[in-house]
Protein backbone atom coordinates (compact mmCIF):
# COMPACT_ATOMS: atom_id res chain seq x y z
CA UNK A 1 0.00 0.00 0.00
CA UNK A 2 0.93 3.50 -0.70
CA UNK A 3 -0.15 6.69 1.12
CA UNK A 4 -0.36 9.94 -0.72
CA UNK A 5 -0.39 12.97 0.95
CA UNK A 6 -1.47 16.30 -1.11
CA UNK A 7 -3.52 13.54 -2.52
CA UNK A 8 -6.14 16.21 -4.39
CA UNK A 9 -3.15 18.06 -5.17
CA UNK A 10 -1.96 18.53 -8.64
CA UNK A 11 1.17 16.10 -7.91
CA UNK A 12 -0.61 14.08 -5.63
CA UNK A 13 -3.39 13.15 -8.23
CA UNK A 14 -0.83 12.47 -10.93
CA UNK A 15 0.99 9.96 -8.59
CA UNK A 16 -2.45 8.26 -7.35
CA UNK A 17 -3.16 7.69 -11.76
CA UNK A 18 0.40 6.76 -11.96
CA UNK A 19 0.51 4.27 -9.42
CA UNK A 20 -2.81 3.15 -9.66
CA UNK A 21 -2.04 2.67 -13.73
CA UNK A 22 1.11 0.24 -12.36
CA UNK A 23 -1.85 -2.14 -10.43
CA UNK A 24 -0.17 -0.55 -7.26
CA UNK A 25 -2.67 -0.19 -4.44
CA UNK A 26 -3.24 3.39 -3.33
CA UNK A 27 -4.44 4.82 0.25
CA UNK A 28 -5.33 8.65 -0.72
CA UNK A 29 -5.13 11.02 2.32
CA UNK A 30 -7.11 13.74 1.71
CA UNK A 31 -9.18 16.33 3.93
CA UNK A 32 -12.64 15.56 2.90
CA UNK A 33 -14.90 12.51 1.83
CA UNK A 34 -16.41 14.21 -1.10
CA UNK A 35 -17.77 14.03 -4.72
CA UNK A 36 -14.05 13.73 -6.05
CA UNK A 37 -12.95 11.21 -3.15
CA UNK A 38 -16.08 9.34 -4.81
CA UNK A 39 -14.79 9.62 -8.25
CA UNK A 40 -11.34 8.44 -6.51
CA UNK A 41 -13.18 4.93 -5.03
CA UNK A 42 -14.15 4.12 -8.56
CA UNK A 43 -10.90 4.32 -9.52
CA UNK A 44 -9.45 1.61 -6.95
CA UNK A 45 -8.31 4.38 -4.38
CA UNK A 46 -8.39 3.62 -0.99
CA UNK A 47 -9.53 7.11 0.66
CA UNK A 48 -8.97 7.91 4.27
CA UNK A 49 -9.59 11.36 5.67
CA UNK A 50 -6.85 13.00 7.79
CA UNK A 51 -6.26 16.21 9.21
CA UNK A 52 -2.08 17.11 8.88
CA UNK A 53 -2.87 19.24 11.89
CA UNK A 54 -3.49 16.07 14.16
CA UNK A 55 -0.51 13.52 13.74
CA UNK A 56 -2.99 10.29 15.64
CA UNK A 57 -5.19 11.25 12.94
CA UNK A 58 -2.24 10.97 9.94
CA UNK A 59 -0.63 8.22 11.87
CA UNK A 60 -3.60 5.80 11.40
CA UNK A 61 -3.55 6.77 7.83
CA UNK A 62 0.17 5.82 7.48
CA UNK A 63 0.02 2.48 8.88
CA UNK A 64 0.63 -0.54 6.84
CA UNK A 65 2.25 1.21 4.22
CA UNK A 66 5.57 0.28 2.63
CA UNK A 67 5.81 3.91 1.33
CA UNK A 68 4.67 7.09 1.51
CA UNK A 69 4.63 10.52 -0.55
CA UNK A 70 5.05 13.36 1.56
CA UNK A 71 3.87 17.03 0.81
CA UNK A 72 2.96 19.86 2.58
CA UNK A 73 -0.02 21.59 0.52
CA UNK A 74 0.71 25.40 -0.01
CA UNK A 75 -1.48 27.46 3.17
CA UNK A 76 -0.91 31.07 1.67
CA UNK A 77 -4.09 31.98 3.18
CA UNK A 78 -2.72 31.09 6.51
CA UNK A 79 -1.41 34.44 8.82
CA UNK A 80 2.26 32.93 8.74
CA UNK A 81 2.78 30.23 6.11
CA UNK A 82 6.19 29.72 7.54
CA UNK A 83 4.55 28.94 11.14
CA UNK A 84 1.95 26.21 8.98
CA UNK A 85 4.58 24.52 7.46
CA UNK A 86 6.61 23.89 10.30
CA UNK A 87 4.12 22.54 11.91
CA UNK A 88 2.69 20.20 9.06
CA UNK A 89 5.94 18.89 8.39
CA UNK A 90 6.79 18.12 12.22
CA UNK A 91 3.25 15.87 12.09
CA UNK A 92 3.79 14.73 8.87
CA UNK A 93 7.33 12.98 9.97
CA UNK A 94 6.76 12.42 13.47
CA UNK A 95 3.20 10.56 12.21
CA UNK A 96 5.40 8.43 9.47
CA UNK A 97 7.94 7.40 12.43
CA UNK A 98 4.93 6.46 14.73
CA UNK A 99 3.37 4.11 11.91
CA UNK A 100 7.35 3.07 11.04
CA UNK A 101 7.08 3.69 7.55
CA UNK A 102 9.99 2.15 5.61
CA UNK A 103 10.50 4.60 2.95
CA UNK A 104 9.40 8.07 1.99
CA UNK A 105 9.58 10.15 -1.10
CA UNK A 106 9.37 13.97 0.23
CA UNK A 107 8.42 16.95 -2.24
CA UNK A 108 10.80 19.35 -2.20
CA UNK A 109 11.59 22.46 -4.46
CA UNK A 110 14.61 24.26 -6.82
CA UNK A 111 16.09 26.34 -4.36
CA UNK A 112 15.48 24.59 -0.83
CA UNK A 113 19.05 24.25 -0.10
CA UNK A 114 19.26 27.75 0.64
CA UNK A 115 18.37 29.04 4.72
CA UNK A 116 17.52 32.40 3.14
CA UNK A 117 16.31 34.68 0.33
CA UNK A 118 14.25 32.34 -1.15
CA UNK A 119 10.41 33.61 0.19
CA UNK A 120 8.14 31.23 -0.13
CA UNK A 121 10.68 28.40 -1.03
CA UNK A 122 12.24 28.90 2.78
CA UNK A 123 9.19 26.26 3.62
CA UNK A 124 10.56 23.56 1.47
CA UNK A 125 14.05 24.32 3.36
CA UNK A 126 12.66 23.49 6.52
CA UNK A 127 11.27 20.25 5.35
CA UNK A 128 14.16 19.35 4.91
CA UNK A 129 15.57 19.95 7.22
CA UNK A 130 13.27 18.34 9.28
CA UNK A 131 13.24 15.13 6.87
CA UNK A 132 16.65 14.44 9.10
CA UNK A 133 14.32 12.56 11.56
CA UNK A 134 12.57 10.51 9.47
CA UNK A 135 13.71 7.21 10.36
CA UNK A 136 12.96 5.34 7.03
CA UNK A 137 14.54 5.20 3.94
CA UNK A 138 14.13 8.73 1.98
CA UNK A 139 14.45 10.22 -1.50
CA UNK A 140 14.00 14.08 -1.42
CA UNK A 141 12.32 15.30 -5.44
CA UNK A 142 13.41 18.42 -5.80
CA UNK A 143 11.33 19.86 -8.87
CA UNK A 144 11.33 22.85 -10.79
CA UNK A 145 8.95 25.71 -11.09
CA UNK A 146 5.93 23.94 -11.96
CA UNK A 147 4.39 24.48 -15.64
CA UNK A 148 0.90 25.09 -13.85
CA UNK A 149 2.00 27.90 -12.27
CA UNK A 150 1.40 30.24 -14.77
CA UNK A 151 -2.67 30.04 -14.21
CA UNK A 152 -2.02 32.75 -11.84
CA UNK A 153 -1.60 34.34 -15.64
CA UNK A 154 -4.49 33.22 -17.31
CA UNK A 155 -6.77 36.37 -17.15
CA UNK A 156 -4.84 38.41 -18.59
CA UNK A 157 -3.73 36.72 -21.30
CA UNK A 158 -7.51 35.79 -22.12
CA UNK A 159 -9.02 38.78 -21.84
CA UNK A 160 -6.14 41.66 -22.20
CA UNK A 161 -3.72 39.29 -24.31
CA UNK A 162 -0.87 40.23 -22.28
CA UNK A 163 1.32 37.74 -19.92
CA UNK A 164 2.60 39.35 -17.06
CA UNK A 165 5.62 37.79 -15.10
CA UNK A 166 7.43 38.57 -12.14
CA UNK A 167 9.97 36.16 -13.90
CA UNK A 168 13.07 38.84 -15.12
CA UNK A 169 14.62 39.69 -17.87
CA UNK A 170 11.17 37.72 -20.02
CA UNK A 171 13.63 36.13 -22.45
CA UNK A 172 15.39 34.44 -19.69
CA UNK A 173 14.80 30.25 -19.23
CA UNK A 174 13.99 28.86 -16.22
CA UNK A 175 13.86 25.52 -15.14
CA UNK A 176 10.21 24.77 -15.49
CA UNK A 177 8.29 21.35 -14.79
CA UNK A 178 4.53 19.70 -15.54
CA UNK A 179 2.81 18.50 -12.04
CA UNK A 180 2.29 16.03 -14.05
CA UNK A 181 5.54 15.03 -14.69
CA UNK A 182 6.27 15.61 -10.64
CA UNK A 183 3.47 12.89 -9.77
CA UNK A 184 4.99 10.45 -12.49
CA UNK A 185 8.70 10.64 -11.43
CA UNK A 186 7.36 10.35 -7.87
CA UNK A 187 5.57 7.15 -8.98
CA UNK A 188 8.79 5.49 -10.43
CA UNK A 189 10.58 6.84 -7.16
CA UNK A 190 8.26 5.73 -4.97
CA UNK A 191 8.35 1.83 -6.27
CA UNK A 192 11.54 1.79 -6.85
CA UNK A 193 13.14 2.40 -3.49
CA UNK A 194 16.63 2.77 -3.94
CA UNK A 195 17.89 1.65 -0.43
CA UNK A 196 20.25 4.74 0.44
CA UNK A 197 19.24 8.69 1.59
CA UNK A 198 19.24 10.48 -1.94
CA UNK A 199 18.18 14.12 -3.63
CA UNK A 200 16.87 13.94 -7.27
CA UNK A 201 16.27 17.05 -9.24
CA UNK A 202 13.34 17.23 -11.57
CA UNK A 203 13.36 19.74 -15.03
CA UNK A 204 11.03 19.69 -17.78
CA UNK A 205 12.16 18.85 -21.05
CA UNK A 206 14.22 22.11 -21.44
CA UNK A 207 14.13 25.27 -19.88
CA UNK A 208 11.23 27.89 -20.55
CA UNK A 209 10.98 31.77 -20.29
CA UNK A 210 8.36 33.93 -19.90
CA UNK A 211 8.61 34.72 -23.58
CA UNK A 212 8.23 31.26 -24.26
CA UNK A 213 5.24 30.96 -21.96
CA UNK A 214 3.91 34.08 -23.80
CA UNK A 215 4.45 32.20 -27.69
CA UNK A 216 3.16 29.17 -26.67
CA UNK A 217 -0.47 30.33 -25.20
CA UNK A 218 -0.10 32.59 -28.60
CA UNK A 219 -0.12 29.40 -30.10
CA UNK A 220 -2.95 27.77 -28.23
CA UNK A 221 -5.22 31.03 -29.01
CA UNK A 222 -4.53 32.09 -32.04
CA UNK A 223 -3.75 35.48 -31.49
CA UNK A 224 -0.43 37.16 -30.27
CA UNK A 225 -0.18 37.74 -26.54
CA UNK A 226 2.33 39.82 -25.39
CA UNK A 227 4.88 38.60 -22.53
CA UNK A 228 5.11 42.02 -19.95
CA UNK A 229 7.72 42.50 -17.18
CA UNK A 230 5.39 43.18 -14.11
CA UNK A 231 6.73 45.60 -11.11
CA UNK A 232 6.93 44.29 -7.25
CA UNK A 233 4.42 47.52 -6.61
CA UNK A 234 1.80 45.90 -9.00
CA UNK A 235 2.59 42.55 -8.32
CA UNK A 236 2.19 42.87 -4.10
CA UNK A 237 -0.89 45.36 -4.69
CA UNK A 238 -3.14 42.48 -6.57
CA UNK A 239 -1.93 40.20 -4.18
CA UNK A 240 -3.64 41.81 -1.26
CA UNK A 241 -6.34 43.04 -3.28
CA UNK A 242 -6.89 39.32 -3.76
CA UNK A 243 -7.10 39.06 0.15
CA UNK A 244 -3.55 37.30 0.50
CA UNK A 245 -1.84 37.97 4.35
CA UNK A 246 1.29 40.29 3.90
CA UNK A 247 3.70 37.31 5.23
CA UNK A 248 2.66 35.16 2.00
CA UNK A 249 2.87 39.00 -0.18
CA UNK A 250 6.64 39.46 1.12
CA UNK A 251 7.74 35.70 0.69
CA UNK A 252 6.52 35.62 -3.10
CA UNK A 253 8.49 38.81 -3.81
CA UNK A 254 11.22 37.42 -2.02
CA UNK A 255 10.83 34.13 -4.24
CA UNK A 256 10.68 35.93 -7.34
CA UNK A 257 13.58 38.22 -6.61
CA UNK A 258 15.61 35.31 -5.78
CA UNK A 259 14.62 33.61 -8.96
CA UNK A 260 15.69 36.66 -11.18
CA UNK A 261 19.15 37.24 -9.07
CA UNK A 262 19.97 33.61 -10.17
CA UNK A 263 19.97 32.04 -6.19
CA UNK A 264 16.83 29.80 -6.82
CA UNK A 265 18.72 27.32 -8.99
CA UNK A 266 19.52 23.97 -8.98
CA UNK A 267 22.59 22.01 -7.00
CA UNK A 268 23.41 20.27 -9.87
CA UNK A 269 25.61 18.23 -7.65
CA UNK A 270 22.56 15.54 -7.56
CA UNK A 271 20.98 12.89 -9.82
CA UNK A 272 19.04 14.87 -12.69
CA UNK A 273 15.79 13.65 -14.21
CA UNK A 274 13.88 15.63 -16.67
CA UNK A 275 9.93 15.71 -17.49
CA UNK A 276 8.27 14.95 -20.73
CA UNK A 277 5.58 17.09 -20.96
CA UNK A 278 6.25 20.53 -23.11
CA UNK A 279 5.24 23.65 -21.86
CA UNK A 280 2.50 23.76 -24.43
CA UNK A 281 1.15 21.31 -23.46
CA UNK A 282 1.04 22.25 -19.76
CA UNK A 283 -0.83 25.32 -20.93
CA UNK A 284 -3.04 23.57 -23.53
CA UNK A 285 -4.07 21.48 -20.41
CA UNK A 286 -4.93 25.15 -18.42
CA UNK A 287 -6.84 27.09 -21.31
CA UNK A 288 -8.73 23.56 -21.54
CA UNK A 289 -9.47 22.96 -17.86
CA UNK A 290 -10.11 26.93 -17.70
CA UNK A 291 -12.69 26.98 -20.58
CA UNK A 292 -14.57 23.99 -18.57
CA UNK A 293 -14.96 26.04 -15.32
Amino acid sequence: MYAITGAFGQTGQALSQALLDLGKPVRMIVRRDDHQAKLWRTKGAEIVVADLCNPTELTRAFENVQAAYLMNPPAYFVADLFAQAHLVHANLIAAANAASVPYAVALSSVGAQHSTGTGNILTTYDFENQLSNFTGELTILRAANFMENWAWSLSPVIEKSILPSMFLPKGRALPMVSALDIGRTAASLIVANSGTRRIVELHGPQDYSPADAARAFSQQLGRPIQPVEDNYVDWSTSMINSGFPMTTVNAFVEMFAGFNSGLIAFEGTHETRRGQTSLQDALSALLKSAAHH
